[in-house]
Formats: C-alpha cells, sequence, structure tokens
C-alpha cells in the first residue's frame, strides 16, 4: 500500500505541477501553492468579479467545469475560483486550451 501512496501522490503532484504555472500564465492568483491537496483555489479577479457567473459561463460554452468560491465560504467568494485536478494531464491540458479560448473571447 505504501507504493500506492506514492504513486498518487506522484500523480497529483505531476498534475499540480502542470495546472500552478498555466493558471498563473492566464492572470489569476495563486498565493498558495497546494501541498497535500488535489485542488488550486485561486484569486480570479484580474478576469471576473463574479466567479459564480464566470463559472456558469465557462461551462455553458466550454464544456469545463471549475467551482465558484462562494461554495467554500463568504470571504472574497465573488473573486476565487477552485481548480481540482483530480482528472489526468492529458485531461488536465484540453480543459486549460478551452478556458484560454474562453478567456480571450
Amino acid at each position: 500500500t505504501d507504493k500506492i501512496l506514492q504513486r498518487r501522490v506522484a500523480m497529483f503532484k505531476e498534475r499540480r505541477d502542470y495546472l500552478l504555472p498555466v493558471l498563473q500564465e492566464l492572470g489569476f492568483k495563486i498565493p498558495v501553492q497546494p501541498q497535500g491537496a488535489f485542488y488550486i483555489y485561486a484569486d480570479c479577479s484580474a478576469i471576473t468579479d463574479d466567479s459564480f457567473q464566470w463559472t456558469k459561463d465557462l461551462l455553458e460554452k466550454e464544456g469545463v467545469a471549475v467551482t465558484p468560491g462562494v461554495d467554500f465560504g463568504a470571504f472574497a467568494a465573488n473573486t476565487h475560483l477552485r481548480f481540482s485536478y483530480t482528472r489526468s494531464v492529458d485531461e488536465l491540458k484540453r480543459a486549460m486550451c478551452r478556458i484560454t479560448r474562453f478567456i480571450n473571447n
């Protein structure tokens, strides 16, 4: 079971290490690099001040689901998003291409 755990930890680290710089390049601010989590909680204030509507529009237009900050509390909820990296790097790459297209349009 130790080997399984080590493989999973490495898998999530690989996904985080892919996703983190891509999100930052797109303008998301990420003050804390996740260590043991499977998600990135990002400040999206440079992109939108309504994370709820933004996530709804992203899902409708690009088929990508991210979670608005309001699902995690009230503090700065409108300017935060949660990006989960429970999917493969290939799926994350496809999602990031769609998110990039959405932001650029």
